[in-house]
């Protein structure tokens, strides 16, 4: 049965073969030079699919110089072609570069149609690039816009942290780290997202990235493309969550760390009340430099074949200044166990409160006897 829209060729066996879909928008990813793939199609996700099978609407039409030229220009591009094959012969074609922070042309949403038939508004996509030597992520005014963030209070640099903090469920955080801390160039990455809107709905991602390891680029370019309308968010199961309510309960704060370089990754899943993790110009912010050698060190220590946690003081950034906190440093259970440590974060009271507590705990004997 053919679909509206669908564009078949014959054969030579009787038979038809898909081309392109017509009066669509199709997203093809443009993360590394001179590579293109096509990842959506009409908002269905594609497994890096053929550019010129799915897009192309005839032999004799090829689309890629138009995808180069968007790439190159970094501007939109309007033409109207004939073909002399097939038979449809006359196409509309309209390409949008969807870019990056530094400019760089993440992906080009085309859109193929009939003549005089108006595109409808394409989906939303954004490019954001992972930094790695300074472990952070670049964003596009695009890109906070798609979880409602107002142009005015955009950021264009965000740790991994808060990054990821966006999503109510994202199960594909270890596969992430473990290309952006160790790029290889080309290497493909994808997952969904379950994304928090401003607006209180949950909205569906689903994001692709590659390693790059070229010179000033080292790190993850990655795209991002909201499939709501196409595909229902996952949710996170009551288990998930009463987990995750379990250990706000108990108080126990756990992050992610970098050890080597005493970069904060994510949070699992709350961050400290009192820990300033956001808006800060690195990763490695949190803990204070003269203290980030203790994660490194308790690394080493899992390296050599010690497993065991490693309880340790260091001081971490609050609103009020650098505050003391016991550290309780795990293996990172993974790949990147050789890279990655478990931190659990327990608030050391300052001697205020300690006075405090022996006061009390006096004041609590005298009224016993």
């Amino acid at each position: 049965m053919f679909l509206p829209g669908q564009l078949f060729v014959p054969t030579g066996r009787g038979g038809y073969k898909l081309m392109v879909i017509l009066n669509e928008w199709h997203l093809v990813e443009t993360l590394v030079d001179g590579e293109m793939s096509v990842v959506s199609c009409g908002g269905a996700v594609k497994d890096w699919a053929s550019v010129t099978r799915h897009v192309q609407p005839a032999p004799d039409l090829p689309v890629t110089p138009i995808i180069d030229e968007v790439v190159r220009t970094r501007r939109p591009v309007t033409l109207d072609l004939r073909s002399r094959k097939g038979a449809q012969k006359a196409f509309h074609i309209e390409a949008l570069p969807v870019l990056g922070p530094s400019g760089e042309v993440h992906g080009v949403q085309v859109w193929v149609g009939e003549p005089g038939r108006v595109p409808s508004p394409p989906r939303i996509a954004a490019g954001i690039a992972w930094d790695l030597e300074r472990m952070v992520i670049g964003q596009t005014v695009e890109a906070s816009m798609m979880s409602g963030v107002l142009p005015a209070d955009h950021v264009p640099e965000r740790t991994p942290a808060e990054y990821i903090a966006k999503a109510v469920k994202f199960d594909d955080s270890a596969s992430l780290f473990e290309l952006g801390i160790d790029p290889v160039h080309g290497r493909r990455w994808e997952a969904p997202m379950s994304v928090l809107h401003a607006d209180g709905r949950v909205m569906r991602w689903y994001c692709w990235g590659k390693g790059r390891t070229d010179p000033g680029n080292v790190g993850l370019r990655l795209l991002w493309h909201d499939v709501s309308d196409t595909t229902s968010p996952e949710l996170p199961t009551l288990s998930e969550l009463g987990m995750q309510e379990m250990l706000r309960s108990a108080g126990v704060y756990t992050g992610v760390f970098v050890a080597d370089l005493a970069v904060l990754t994510m949070w699992l899943p709350d961050a400290p009340p009192w820990v300033s993790w956001r808006n800060v110009k690195g990763g490695n912010e949190i803990v204070h430099p003269d203290d980030r050698y203790v994660l490194a060190d308790a690394l080493a220590t899992f390296r050599s074949g010690d497993t065991a946690p490693r309880c340790v003081d260091a001081r971490l950034r609050s609103e009020s200044g650098w505050r003391a906190a016991k550290l309780s440093i795990s293996p990172y259970p993974g790949p990147l166990s050789d890279r990655l440590v478990l931190v659990q974060i327990s608030t050391i009271p300052d001697e205020s409160d300690a006075a405090t507590e022996d006061l009390q705990g006096s004041d609590r004997g005298v009224r016993g006897g």
